[in-house]
């Protein structure tokens, strides 16, 4: 893995930290959205995106997705592999990409 895809990982998984964060204080029944940060890993987003609940979830169980605004996606660190209502779900590239966001995973 090259100083860019590190680079680039490392603030995917900031921003995935940070919504966990955000999911863990709100106050959310089973249909509702969160409204969480674009974890596309451009140092200069800081976008915000609706999910509902189930949606963030579903994401949240395979620590190599990550949800990202639609356009913000870069292809050669991952594919999408959904596209929803103002959102997009990327799954990480085999290899390096895949190995740091597994590692950085913030749930067990």
């Amino acid at each position: 893995m090259n100083e860019r895809e590190e680079r680039i990982g490392r603030n995917e998984a900031l921003f995935r930290t940070v919504n966990e964060k955000i999911r863990d204080v709100a106050d959310t029944g089973t249909d509702s959205f969160l409204s969480i940060l674009c974890e596309c890993g451009s140092t200069n987003c800081t976008d915000e995106i609706e999910v509902t609940l189930s949606d963030y979830e579903r994401v949240r169980a395979d620590a190599t997705l990550f949800l990202a605004k639609p356009g913000h996606e870069m292809p050669d660190m991952g594919s999408i592999v959904e596209q929803g209502e103002g959102f997009v779900i990327v799954r990480k590239r085999h290899g390096g990409p895949a190995r740091l966001a597994e590692v950085t995973d913030p749930r067990p």
